[in-house]
């Protein structure tokens, strides 16, 4: 059976690319293939067994901070050079522990990715990953970013959108990066005797960009009165909450009422975040700015109205609920026009490559996370809390599409005895091939040079 463009755009665009024998396998139904991997069964990946838990990482960091303060004490104690370069020795060895879990985390969450049998789901993950952006360009967050992903993100990537915007915002690595964690109420206990204050960042970030979106409605007002609201969400560096990392210091929130969007919040604690939650999830124009990213993700970088209207619909009429959002979004026919329509980001073009030759297991983990630090992508590093482009123009230049060349040829380089290269191409690429790549890869000099033909197509760049 020759494999349809439809089965192509499910396995590629919906999925992280082929596998060997994907076509043939579910060439019959794409969609049904689709539909199948939304199911519990795949939040929880063998791949990321033994992966530290939110709270062992909150532990870890705060033993590593206790560490650097007394050493650096100790130093300054004696005054001493020895003491000084013994301190610098100690924090140049933490560091480089903290570098080396975050490599091999990095590497084991691409192994699950590569290996999973729902890529479908996988890029789900992903795609919400990047919407809840966490980020190591704030150092103490290196220890907890895999872990964000594994416990905020997966268990909710099929249940409702709240609940991923309610654990999103209370992780700790989103308090961090977001700096909520030293957020103090002006006239709470703690503010008062330590002499702090607000920071409006995580505030900020949930209406813009997790939520309501920059054009929700809201004023600059309503993200002072949403931080004062969410003062006393911080990290249990103590351990005493409720083993999620999270922990709610009443001392730290600002008593009184606040109005939030007309809306006025009574004095409650905890629980007046937890309903600003629940307000900004249920607003139309967070079913709006959801259903815009999805489509732009998933069909075009200038996603049609139409197409986005369906999926606000669809995520209103099902108050927030994930999955009749996805079957939606699978149904729709502007998905399923165009094979070519999306570039691959630098993290779809590793993952698709990873899918393609079956090497993963084989690449020693500092190497894969430098395939992503060719390309610009490294995980979990995005500039800005609006986390990575979804946007071609953003990943396409001549110096870019060097560096994919050079990958690309890595790989051929790697495989070029165990791959047939017509036959690579068919289960990668073969429905949607044009004639002259064909030509290009079945006319090349070399094995090696067909393959990293295959991979630098403009096919191959593209889902």
């Amino acid at each position: 059976m020759v494999a349809s463009q439809s089965t192509f755009i499910a396995v590629t665009r919906f999925g992280l690319g082929a596998k060997q024998g994907d076509f043939l396998n579910l060439s019959s139904d794409p969609r049904g293939w689709l539909e199948s991997q939304l199911n519990p069964q795949f939040v929880q990946n063998q791949t990321l067994n033994g992966m530290p838990s939110t709270m062992d990482a909150v532990q870890q960091m705060r033993q590593d901070a206790q560490m650097k303060k007394q050493a650096k004490q100790d130093a300054a104690a004696t005054m001493d050079e020895g003491s000084k370069e013994k301190f610098a020795s100690m924090i140049k060895e933490a560091n480089q522990e903290m570098s080396q879990d975050y490599v091999r985390q990095v590497a084991q969450l691409t192994r699950a990715s590569v290996d999973s049998p729902a890529p479908f789901f996988e890029r789900l993950v992903q795609f919400w990953r990047n919407h809840f952006t966490v980020s190591i360009t704030k150092e103490q967050d290196r220890i907890l970013v895999a872990a964000f992903e594994r416990d905020a993100i997966r268990p909710n990537v099929l249940g409702n959108f709240h609940d991923m915007l309610h654990a999103s915002t209370r992780h700790p690595a989103m308090q961090i990066y977001l700096d909520n964690f030293h957020s103090f109420g002006p006239n709470s206990p703690a503010g008062q005797r330590q002499d702090k204050g607000l920071n409006e960042n995580l505030a900020r970030e949930i209406m813009e960009l997790h939520t309501l979106g920059v054009s929700g409605g809201y004023t600059q007002n309503d993200v002072t009165e949403f931080a004062k609201i969410l003062t006393g969400w911080t990290i249990d560096a103590q351990g005493q909450g409720d083993g999620s990392g999270f922990f709610f210091a009443q001392r730290q929130h600002e008593p009184g009422s606040k109005t939030l969007l007309g809306v006025t919040y009574n004095e409650d604690g905890v629980n007046e975040g937890e309903q600003a939650l629940r307000a900004f999830a249920e607003n139309p124009s967070t079913a709006k700015f959801i259903a815009t990213k999805l489509a732009r993700h998933f069909i075009a970088d200038d996603p049609p109205a139409s197409a986005v209207a369906k999926l606000q619909a669809a995520f209103s009429k099902n108050n927030g609920d994930l999955v009749p959002l996805y079957r939606t979004l699978i149904s729709l026919k502007e998905a399923w026009e165009d094979p070519l329509a999306k570039i691959k980001t630098p993290n779809d073009f590793i993952l698709s490559l990873l899918r393609a030759t079956n090497v993963a297991d084989n690449i020693e983990d500092k190497k894969i996370v430098g395939m992503y630090n060719m390309l610009n992508q490294r995980p979990f590093s995005a500039s800005s809390p609006a986390g990575w482009s979804d946007k071609a123009s953003d990943w396409i230049g001549a110096e870019a599409l060097l560096q994919r060349i050079d990958l690309a040829r890595f790989f051929a380089r790697a495989i070029h005895t165990q791959y047939d290269p017509a036959g690579l191409l068919e289960s990668t690429i073969g429905p949607v091939a044009s004639e002259d790549t064909r030509f290009a890869v079945t006319r090349a000099g070399s094995a090696q040079e067909a393959i990293t033909l295959l991979f630098s197509s403009p096919e191959f760049q593209r889902r």
